[in-house]
C-alpha cells in the first residue's frame, strides 16, 4: 500500500538557511514547505498536515519562540514536534525556554546533516505510526457501523413479518354453519377454492375438505369453545378442488340470539400457505443470519486481540524511547520493535481491506510479465526467518522445466503463497514445511497452469472443520486462535485471489497432529520468447536454537511474568525493573503454573491467551492447589465478560493491553503491598471454566 508524502514545514527568514535545510533533507521523500517568516508559517498551517516544524529562532517581527507559541494554540498542531535550529545563544536558560514552549529538540548552527536527518526520520516515523493508528481506529468504527446496520436490518425484517401476518388476516373465505356444523352459507371464495356450492357442501359436510390430520384438533377446539368461550382461531390445511392442500387460518365466532343462546357459527378462512412457506424460509434465513452474526462477533473479538497485542508493544516501546538513559543499542531495538509491530498492524489492515474488496467485487488484478524464479526465491527468503525462529526446515522445490517469465499479477500471487506458506510455518511446531512448484503447459483450449503444493508436519485440521475452512472471519477451531493467533481471513482471501487469477486453492489432505497438504493453482501463460529453466530455486533452511510513570515500592520484589509474546516480555520486564522489581519469565501457562508453585514470588502477572495452557486454566489450577499470592490478568482480551471471567476464575485484578506503565505499577504495587502485609484471603474459583 503506497504511503502519502510527509509534509515538513521549514521556517527561516534567511534564504540560505532554507536552502541548507533543503539540501540535507531533499531526496528523503519528504514534501518540504518553506516559510521566511513566522506569519507566513502560521498562514500555511491550515493548508497542510505537517509531521514536524523546523524553525529558526532569530527572525524579525515574530521570532521562533513567539511563532511556536502561536502554533501551539491551534488544536491540530498542539502536539506537532518543533525542532529549533539557531546560531545564537547556547545558554542553558535560553534552551530551556524553547523546551518550555513545546520544542521537541534543539540544533545549533552549523548543524551536522546526519544528526538532522536522523532526528527528522524519528519524528516522521512517529507521525506515520500515529496516522496509521488513527486510520485503523476509523476502520474499526466502520466495522462497528456495519454491525449496527445489520441489527437495524434484522429489526426491519422482524417488523416486516408482523405486517405480513396482519395482511394475511384479510378474509378470503366466509362461511356460516348451524351449532352442529351444517353449512348454511358460503361465499364465492369458498366455491372457487373447494369447487363445491352450498348444496354440494351441505351433502358432503364442509369439514370433509379438512386435512385428516387436522380434523381432531379442529373438533376439540370447536367443542371447547361451545362450552366456555365465544371464538377460536386455528391453523388447518384445506384441500383445494384440484387436490392441492393449503394452509388456512380459521377465525370463528359463536353467533347468539337475543337470549344468549348459540344459533350458529360465523367464520373466515384466510389462505396462509404462502406465509407458512415464507416463515420456514425466514427461520432458515434467520438461522443463517445469526450464524453469520456470531461469526462476525467472534471475528471482532479476535480482531481486538490481534490489534491490541502489537499496539501494546508500539505504545510501550514509544514510551521507553523517552527515557534519556537508554543506550544506542536499546533505542535501535525499541525502534525496530515499533516498526515490526507496526508492519503487523499494517498487514492486518491490508487483509481486512482486501477481503472487503473481494466481497464487494472491486478487487483489481494487474496481469503483467512476472519473473517466476525471482518470485519463488523471494518467497523462500521472506519466510525463512520465521522458520528459523521456530527451528523448522523450510524447503522450496521445483519440478522443471519452468518458463522464466509468466503473465500474472505478481503481487496477488505472492500474497497467496505467503498466506499459505506462512500458515504452514505458523501451525507447525516441529519438522518441516515443503513447498513444491510445478508448471504445466497449456492443453488444447486451456491455459498453462502453475501448481504449488504446500505440505507441512503441523497440527493438521479436524475433518469436522474442513467445510468452513475457507469462510471469511472463521478459523478451523477457536482454540487455534488462542494458540496461534490470526484473524481467520488468510485462507478465504487466498481462495478468492486465486479465483481472480484463474485458479483455485484447496485442501488436498489433512490429518490431526500429522500435518496438512494445500494446493494452489493459477493460470500462468508464459511470455513470448521466454527461456525455460530446469530449476528455478530450491533449498532448505534449518534453524539453530536460537521501562517513568507512577512510582511503585517494588524494590527487590520478585514478580513472575507469564507471557508468550517476546516483545511484551521485554516491555513489561523493563517497566517492572525500572521500578526495582526482579522479574522472571514463564513462556506459557504450564510453565507459569509450575514456577508459581515452586518459586517465592510476590505476585504473578498472567497473560490469558498462551500456548499449552491458557491463563484461565493456570489460575484455576493454582487456586485449587491453595496458591494465595496475588494473580493479575494482563491480557489483550478487553470485553466486559472476559474481565468478569478473569475475576471469576481467581484473578485479583484484570489489566488490558496495551497497558501504560503507571497503571501497571500502581496495580502491581498495590497487590505486592497486600501480599507482604499478611495472608491473602483464600478464594476458590467460581464456575472457573464454563
Amino acid at each position: 500500500m503506497k504511503e502519502s508524502r510527509v509534509d515538513i514545514l521549514m521556517v527561516d527568514d534567511r534564504e540560505d538557511g532554507l536552502i541548507a535545510l533543503e539540501a540535507v533533507l531533499g531526496g528523503q521523500g519528504y514534501n518540504l514547505i518553506k516559510a521566511q517568516s513566522g506569519r507566513e508559517a502560521l498562514g500555511l498551517l491550515g493548508l497542510y498536515e505537517f509531521a514536524m516544524v523546523l524553525m529558526d529562532v532569530q527572525m524579525p517581527e515574530l521570532d521562533g519562540f513567539e511563532t511556536a507559541t502561536l502554533i501551539r494554540r491551534q488544536a491540530q498542531y498542539r502536539h506537532v514536534p518543533i525542532l529549533f535550529i539557531t546560531a545564537i545563544n547556547k545558554d542553558e536558560s535560553y534552551v530551556h525556554r524553547g523546551y518550555e514552549l513545546g520544542a521537541a529538540d534543539y540544533l545549533f548552527k552549523p548543524f551536522d546533516p546526519h544528526i538532522l536527518r536522523a532526528k527528522v526520520a524519528v519524528f516522521v516515523d512517529l507521525f506515520k505510526k500515529t496516522r496509521q493508528i488513527r486510520e485503523q481506529a476509523h476502520l474499526i468504527s466502520q466495522i462497528k457501523e456495519r454491525e449496527r446496520q445489520h441489527e437495524r436490518t434484522r429489526l426491519e425484517l422482524d417488523s416486516l413479518r408482523r405486517y405480513q401476518a396482519l395482511a394475511d388476516a384479510i378474509p378470503h373465505i366466509v362461511w356460516k354453519t348451524t351449532p352442529d356444523g351444517d353449512l348454511t352459507y358460503c361465499n364465492k371464495g369458498w366455491i372457487d377454492y373447494t369447487g363445491l356450492n352450498l348444496e354440494s357442501s351441505a351433502r358432503t359436510q364442509w369439514h370433509d375438505v379438512l386435512h385428516p390430520d387436522d380434523l381432531k384438533k379442529l373438533l376439540k377446539t370447536w367443542l371447547s369453545t361451545m362450552s366456555d368461550g365465544d371464538r377460536f382461531t386455528l391453523e388447518c390445511r384445506l384441500r383445494r378442488h384440484d387436490g392441492e392442500t393449503r394452509w388456512h387460518w380459521i377465525n370463528a365466532i359463536l353467533e347468539r340470539d337475543e337470549y344468549g343462546d348459540v344459533v350458529g357459527w360465523i367464520g373466515t378462512c384466510t389462505d396462509i400457505h404462502d406465509r407458512k412457506i415464507m416463515e420456514t424460509k425466514l427461520v432458515d434465513s434467520r438461522m443463517q443470519a445469526e450464524s453469520a452474526s456470531r461469526a462476525k462477533t467472534y471475528f471482532l473479538a479476535n480482531m481486538s486481540h490481534e490489534i491490541r497485542t502489537p499496539l501494546n508493544a508500539i505504545l510501550g516501546f514509544s514510551e521507553i524511547l523517552s527515557n534519556p538513559d537508554l543506550t544506542v543499542s536499546e533505542r535501535i531495538n525499541s525502534v525496530a520493535t515499533i516498526h515490526r509491530n507496526g508492519q503487523q498492524l499494517l498487514h492486518l489492515i491490508d487483509e481486512i481491506l482486501d477481503i472487503s474488496k473481494v466481497e464487494a467485487g472491486r478487487l483489481e488484478i494487474e496481469r503483467k510479465p512476472t519473473d517466476l524464479r525471482e518470485l519463488l526465491a523471494d518467497l523462500g527468503a521472506s519466510l525463512n526467518l520465521k522458520a528459523v525462529e521456530k527451528d523448522l526446515k523450510l524447503v522450496v522445490e521445483n519440478i522443471g522445466p519452468f518458463p522464466r517469465w509468466i503473465t500474472t499479477d505478481p503481487v496477488r500471487l505472492k500474497q497467496i503463497l505467503i498466506n499459505l506458506v506462512g500458515n504452514a510455518v505458523k501451525f507447525t511446531r516441529q519438522g518441516e514445511v515443503r513447498v513444491v512448484a510445478k508448471w504445466s503447459a497449456a492443453a488444447p483450449g486451456e491455459e498453462a497452469v502453475l501448481r504449488v503444493e504446500i505440505l507441512d508436519t503441523g497440527v493438521g485440521i479436524d475433518s469436522r472443520h474442513v467445510e468452513k475452512l475457507f469462510n471469511p472471519f472463521v478459523q478451523a477451531d477457536s482454540s487455534t486462535t488462542r494458540t496461534f493467533g490470526g484473524t481467520g481471513l488468510g485462507l478465504a482471501l487466498s481462495k478468492r485471489l486465486a479465483s481472480a487469477l484463474g485458479g483455485d486453492v484447496w485442501l488436498e489432505t489433512s490429518e490431526l497432529d500429522r500435518g496438512s497438504h494445500f494446493v494452489m493453482e493459477v493460470a500462468a501463460p508464459p511470455t513470448s520468447s521466454t527461456p525455460f529453466l530446469d530449476h528455478l530455486h530450491q533449498g532448505s533452511v534449518k534453524s539453530a536454537p536460537d521501562v517513568e510513570g507512577a512510582k511503585a515500592d517494588l524494590d527487590g520484589a520478585r514478580i513472575l511474568l507469564a507471557e508468550d509474546a517476546v516483545d511484551n516480555q521485554v516491555l513489561i520486564t523493563r517497566f517492572l525493573q525500572m521500578a526495582g522489581a526482579r522479574v522472571e519469565i514463564a513462556k506459557n501457562g504450564e510453565e507459569a503454573f509450575e514456577k508459581a508453585l515452586t518459586g517465592d514470588y510476590a505476585l504473578v502477572l498472567m497473560d490469558i491467551q498462551m500456548p499449552r495452557m491458557d491463563g484461565y486454566e493456570a489460575t484455576v489450577r493454582l487456586r485449587e492447589r491453595g496458591y494465595s499470592r496475588p494473580i493479575i490478568a494482563l491480557t489483550a482480551h478487553a470485553l466486559k465478560e472476559e474481565k468478569e471471567k478473569s475475576l471469576r476464575v481467581g484473578c485479583d485484578d484484570h489489566l488490558t493491553k496495551p497497558v501504560d506503565r503507571r497503571t501497571l505499577l500502581e496495580s502491581v504495587s498495590l497487590y505486592v503491598r497486600r501480599s507482604s502485609g499478611g495472608p491473602r484471603e483464600q478464594r476458590a474459583p467460581r464456575d472457573a471454566l464454563p
